[in-house]
């Protein structure tokens, strides 16, 4: 930070600077982002084949097509039909994200942006005197987000750690509902993300006018913070620490930038637990984030205006695209099961009630067990017997 940005020292308990708290990522330019990760399930193997006919028996030979051969080329078909019509529905989501973008693109001027950030400076500041003046009114200001805070998102931390675990899939499949299983879960991790990245464009839509909103509900909170520290001091540490500080720093000029905040990392350091899984190659952050940063959601931060549409386009092509249509087609694989299950269940269920009809169709009408093309089992002599 410039010397005349810096918010005025010389207080009995200043909040110590040598450390910054983090800043986001600067727009990277035109360096490539890693590909989404792709999954493919386990290979399912066959049912083991039942044994043979006997030898001794000429079998005639079985219909050398498949049962479902027509329902596999109308499933083709339409598979072809629903990725035209899954290119033509991106095509008007990629015209209307344009003209949000251009839209957007007009308000999120250069003098904007400068008067953006001379505010979210004198905010830093602000922020800055709050912290000291806390600290200095609550020293266990730490203590009160370890033992009343932190074990409540924990808990919620564990509700995850149950629905979700680490991610991983399994790694093997015994039958179709193992397959269904794993489709459940592919989906469900790709649905999640495809709806992080949706929000995040969402929050780029109006960048200057949701950063200004930031500001100002900032400014309303650290006020309200003021008047509160004599009275409700405990309530006060969770606005500072869970609102006010988080959503500051999440409109933050990115590091790189030239303007640092003078709020310190310890002040954003607790519930060790509560961790995310960052993936800003673009700049903003899609990945798996922490609870803390879902509390105040996604927002966009203080690009130069040049860069806006930089990072919308990255977004678009690296993030947005590829896992919108990972999704489709994850969506398209756990249906796919769905209806292999429930004809698998019809087959086994129609197929005992007909069965002595099917059977008795199959065999032939006039039967000869001399005639070559069936055998007959051979004949013992009454000497044997």
């Amino acid at each position: 930070m410039n010397a005349s940005n810096r918010p005025p020292g010389g207080h009995d308990c200043p909040p110590s600077t040598k450390n910054p708290a983090d800043q986001p990522k600067a727009p990277v330019g035109n360096a490539p982002c890693v590909d989404l990760p792709a999954t493919e399930p386990p290979a399912l193997d066959k049912p083991k084949p039942c044994p043979d006919p006997n030898p001794d028996c000429k079998c005639p030979a079985k219909p050398g097509s498949s049962p479902t051969c027509l329902e596999d080329m109308i499933a083709d078909q339409a598979a072809e039909i629903a990725a035209a019509e899954k290119a033509k529905v991106f095509k008007t989501d990629l015209e209307a994200l344009l003209a949000k973008a251009k839209a957007a693109e007009q308000e999120y001027t250069k003098d904007r942006y400068d008067a953006l950030v001379k505010l979210w400076v004198q905010r830093d500041g602000d922020i800055v005197d709050l912290i000291r003046k806390l600290v200095c009114a609550v020293p266990c200001w730490r203590c009160i987000i370890d033992c009343y805070i932190c074990p409540l998102l924990n808990e919620l931390h564990y509700a995850e750690q149950w629905l979700y675990g680490d991610g991983t899939l399994p790694s093997e499949v015994h039958n179709k509902y193992d397959l269904q299983y794993w489709r459940v879960r592919d989906k469900d991790q790709k649905e999640r993300r495809y709806l992080r990245i949706k929000a995040v464009l969402a929050a780029w839509e109006k960048p200057a006018q949701t950063i200004e909103k930031a500001l100002g509900d900032n400014k309303a909170a650290i006020e309200a913070a003021l008047k509160a520290l004599s009275t409700d001091a405990g309530k006060v540490v969770y606005d500072v620490f869970f609102r006010i500080i988080p959503l500051h720093l999440a409109i933050a000029p990115p590091k790189g930038s030239g303007v640092e905040t003078a709020i310190d990392q310890q002040y954003t350091e607790f519930c060790a637990c509560d961790t995310g899984t960052p993936d800003d190659c673009c700049g903003p952050d899609v990945g798996e984030t922490s609870l803390r940063q879902r509390l105040i959601g996604p927002q966009p931060y203080l690009v130069e205006a040049k860069d806006y549409f930089e990072i919308i386009c990255c977004l678009v092509k690296h993030r947005y695209g590829p896992a919108k249509d990972a999704f489709a087609k994850a969506e398209a694989a756990l249906a796919g099961i769905d209806n292999e299950i429930k004809n698998y269940k019809s087959q086994i269920e129609n197929g005992l009630k007909s069965f002595e009809k099917d059977a008795k169709r199959a065999i032939p009408s006039a039967i000869n067990c001399c005639d070559d093309s069936l055998g007959a089992p051979e004949q013992t002599s009454p000497q044997a017997r």
